[in-house]
């Protein structure tokens, strides 16, 4: 039965955790960005860390690319071979431990009255984060960067559920480009 109250706070926490983040971001102040009107991708476009075999998906990587190339496309900035901006994105795997400590009490005690116990948890579990960075193509320097994490799931999701999930990471990222 403590184990179970144990795995709900748990579950409780990591998604309170998940639900209050923010997008990251970092950008050049001062700059005229909504000069900025066409874009291409860097080469690589996108790319995978840790650079292990296991984590790369040629299948992630088009996903990636194509809601990044619908999203911009949506903010009026145009694809082009020769452009002002250059795009770069990151799929960001990390493992991530969590330690959780449950206090009880023993209301009524044993022999020498009440007592306080401590039961420590650590839980283990996976998160990605994507990050997209926009490189002015004169200099090569980064102007912008923007990034977004979330805890996967245990279990592989289907194919349509890893898209739209992507696609929606891309769309929280890019709606604070151009910067305010």
């Amino acid at each position: 039965m403590m184990l179970r109250y144990l795995l709900l706070i748990s579950l409780f926490t990591l998604s309170a955790c998940q639900s209050n983040q923010l997008v990251e971001l970092d950008y050049q102040l001062g700059r005229d960005y909504h000069s900025l009107q066409t874009w291409q991708w860097a080469e690589p476009a996108v790319q995978f860390i840790p650079d292990a075999e296991h984590n790369k998906s040629d299948l992630d990587a088009e996903r990636v690319r194509s809601a990044i190339a619908e999203q911009l496309t949506q903010q009026g900035l145009q694809h082009k071979t020769q452009a002002q901006l250059q795009v770069r994105a990151w799929l960001i795997t990390e493992i991530q431990q969590q330690r959780t400590e449950v206090m009880q009490s023993d209301y009524w005690g044993g022999l020498w009255g009440p007592s306080i116990r401590s039961e420590t948890y650590d839980t283990t579990y996976s998160s990605q984060k994507l990050q997209i960075d926009l490189i002015d193509s004169g200099t090569q320097a980064l102007i912008w960067r923007g990034s977004d994490s979330w805890v996967l799931p245990k279990q592989h999701i289907n194919p349509a559920a890893r898209q739209a999930k992507l696609r929606q990471q891309v769309q929280r990222i890019l709606q604070n480009f151009p910067p305010q």
